[in-house]
């Protein structure tokens, strides 16, 4: 039994999903008698490191080689869809430690992980990331204000609200990370990234004030919470 590398609940509250060093997938029932199904048992082929649910039968997880799973409950015995870090050319090798999906865009999901990297896996168009930060591909790199990890990433409905709302299905929205290196940033497609806040220890998670975004409370490596509002 390997440890649990990361644990995501569903919206409605009913389960849990884990994931493991093992490679083992579990979810866990919090109504009723309880009780957990194992979804999928890699056999240490496959060590998972982050999870997050897309719908109430969906959920991705994140790999090493930034690689990212799509899996889907009416589909066993497998991933729906995979993708593989291909796009690196071998340059680069890295472990994905945050995913989010936007509600009203389940199709696209954001990760952010090791050496400041983050990028956009669009299932649309699997074959090629959209990077925001970090490793580019070839000999192409993206802005970035981060070369240590990503250990939390959000979208950020706050950040640019008028261009979000204008602008096309296929842009990336903006979204929060916070690193290793005590970087607390704004990434958005094609803009430079924008610093909230530079802590001079790690900032090991973030959560945006879903009621009002201009508010982000901010988990420190020293024990202590940092709260930010914006303008």
């Amino acid at each position: 039994m390997g440890a649990v590398s990361a644990i995501d609940l569903s919206e409605n509250g009913s389960e849990c999903v884990s994931v493991g060093e093992d490679g083992r997938i579990n979810l866990v029932s919090l109504s009723g008698k309880g009780g957990f199904r194992r979804v999928f048992d890699s056999k240490g082929l496959v060590s998972y490191s982050s999870v997050k649910w897309a719908s109430p039968l969906e959920f991705v997880t994140g790999a090493f080689g930034f690689g990212l799973h799509w899996w889907d409950q009416r589909k066993a015995g497998g991933p729906a869809a995979v993708f593989k870090d291909h796009w690196t050319g071998g340059a680069a090798s890295g472990i994905v430690h945050s995913i989010d999906i936007h509600p009203s865009r389940k199709h696209t999901c954001l990760a952010g992980g090791s050496s400041g990297t983050v990028f956009a896996w669009d299932t649309r168009w699997p074959k090629q990331p959209v990077i925001l930060s970090g490793v580019g591909v070839g000999d192409s790199r993206a802005n970035s204000l981060v070369e240590s990890d990503i250990w939390e990433i959000q979208y950020d409905n706050y950040a640019h609200s008028s261009k979000i709302i204008n602008s096309s299905s296929s842009k990336i929205l903006p979204a929060m990370i916070c690193s290793e290196d005590g970087i607390l940033a704004v990434v958005e497609q094609g803009e430079e990234p924008v610093e909230l806040l530079a802590e001079p220890c790690a900032i090991n998670g973030l959560d945006i004030d879903k009621q009002n975004p201009s508010d982000v409370l901010c988990s420190l490596e020293w024990e202590s919470i940092a709260i930010l509002t914006r303008p």
